[in-house]
């Protein structure tokens, strides 16, 4: 059947007026509305995108390596978003550009590349992902724009795009992770997890990666160039600061000059007073030093960034362990294991990669500001930006699917008596010793159980509690990091020996 198309294919205004003729639809009704003569194509395969494009936009997917308007320069990518408990909005899952051949790639330059050609003028369209809703046609779709990313993410994402690139130049394509960079990642892209491809520069096969904007990062495209105005933030540096070295060595060169000095010394040179019992206390100082006049960096939102302070104490015993965040019982059972969810373009068990924790730690890195603890109070050490590789989040994928394993089964929840008559209440999570980088604690002011018999035990109230799926009550957990792990990360100048 021939269409008639209804928009000017060279022309990036009139793709984007066409576009918009999609909000407030379902997938379903945008289908019924191109099939309604045309009863030959009833299977509708493939991802959302290729429905738009063969339902709306009236092409077919094709393996072209120009744009999808290759004369207007617009590539089109469709992706969901999702609205958080809160009612805030954040992106789903990262936007994939264009896959990457490691062969091919090395021998571009960036304005001519064949990723710079997909990505300097997307048209996104945004569709709302419930959860609730099990039918994928049923999705709605709420935003359609242009965007072209401005030039200060731009200075970011070539410098991230250099990492990739250097990284497989120097044979170590299979080395590359999600954490070497910022907004731009070379995200996994195979059938299978066992995928491999060859390099230029080694004989040791790598997975098959692609160009991505990471969830962060389109999470705040979505809140200011798509939903404008719901989120503002402040910049912490200018374009020129950024370009003449790494947003690393520039965040280190504006704490420079507090090296050396004490908490009071620090704040009596900022002029300011912070409550070190605040809850916000880390990023109140670390944007303080920083310069910027609140805890909305718009550089952090745009990496998900995060300061934390880590304090060395005078005792080694009083060094506090690592707590990425709380969680809820009903939650983490309420995901799926790896077996039970399939993606559908590549094969592969993606019931981790949906989960809370998966998000934290491949989405999330941290701006530590080190401090040292000694007889005259506390003292800066230093700086270090961190995002955990990807063998060790591999590792808590192990520990994630047993910890679901262990609450499918029912936590075992045991009473004992110390020599002074007090009760403890043991349990079979993944504990300290379990695997050598992540466990789950309680995160409580105090314990508090309620056991299937009905005894009670601790000094706390229900609400230091969460319920398990069996029923049982048992003291509030977090996601925790092994201190002995973070100091493994920690540039070895900045961890103090006792």
């Amino acid at each position: 059947m021939e269409y008639i198309i209804e928009y000017d294919a060279k022309n990036p205004t009139s793709i984007l007026e066409y576009a918009r003729k999609l909000i407030g639809k379902t997938f379903q009704q945008v289908i019924d509305d191109d099939l309604s003569n045309d009863q030959e194509n009833k299977n509708n395969k493939g991802d959302m995108g290729q429905l738009i494009e063969r339902h709306h936009f009236h092409y077919e997917c094709n393996s072209d390596s120009r744009p999808d308007f290759p004369e207007a320069g617009v590539e089109l990518k469709v992706t969901p978003f999702k609205e958080n408990k809160n009612g805030t909005y954040s992106a789903k899952e990262r936007l994939v550009l264009t896959k990457i051949n490691y062969c091919e790639v090395v021998d571009e330059k960036f304005e001519t590349s064949h990723f710079w050609n997909k990505s300097k003028l997307i048209l996104l369209i945004y569709y709302l992902y419930k959860k609730e809703v099990l039918n994928r046609f049923q999705y709605e779709i709420k935003y359609a724009n242009l965007f072209t990313p401005p030039v200060e993410d731009l200075v970011i994402i070539r410098k991230d795009y250099d990492i990739i690139i250097n990284k497989i130049k120097a044979g170590l394509a299979h080395e590359l992770s999600e954490s070497d960079t910022l907004y731009l990642a070379a995200c996994t892209k195979g059938a299978k997890s066992t995928d491999r491809t060859k390099q230029p520069f080694s004989d040791i096969p790598a997975k098959p990666r692609a160009f991505s904007f990471k969830p962060v990062y389109m999470t705040y495209v979505l809140n200011n160039y798509i939903i404008p105005g719901v989120e503002t933030y402040e910049p912490a540096f200018t374009v020129d600061e950024v370009e003449k070295s790494s947003f690393e060595d520039a965040l280190k060169s504006r704490l420079l000059k507090y090296v050396g000095l004490y908490v009071d010394e620090i704040e009596r040179q900022l002029n300011i007073t912070i409550n070190n019992k605040n809850k916000s206390y880390e990023a109140v100082l670390a944007c303080n030093m920083l310069g910027v006049k609140s805890n909305r960096v718009e550089e952090f939102a745009k990496a998900g960034i995060m300061p934390k302070i880590i304090r060395f104490r005078k005792k080694k015993s009083d060094n506090q362990e690592f707590r990425i965040e709380d969680f809820k019982f009903s939650s983490l059972a309420d995901e799926a294991f790896d077996q039970d969810i399939i993606d559908s373009e590549t094969g592969e068990a993606v019931g981790w990669e949906s989960s809370e924790l998966y998000d934290l730690l491949k989405n999330r890195k941290y701006f530590f500001l080190i401090f040292w603890d000694d007889e005259n109070g506390t003292l800066f050490k230093g700086s270090q930006l961190w995002g955990m590789p990807d063998n060790d989040i591999e590792t808590v994928r192990k520990v994630w699917n047993r910890t679901k394993t262990i609450l499918k089964d029912g936590v075992e929840l045991v009473p004992s008596t110390d020599s002074k008559g007090n009760i403890s209440i043991n349990n079979n999570l993944p504990g300290i010793a379990d695997n050598g980088i992540f466990h789950i604690r309680p995160h409580a002011n105090k314990a508090y159980y309620v056991l299937k018999d009905g005894n009670v035990y601790g000094s706390g109230k229900l609400s230091d509690s969460d319920v398990l799926p069996n029923g049982e009550r048992m003291t509030k957990q977090a996601y925790w990091l092994n201190r002995s792990y973070i100091e493994k990360q920690l540039n070895q100048s900045l961890v103090k020996t006792y």
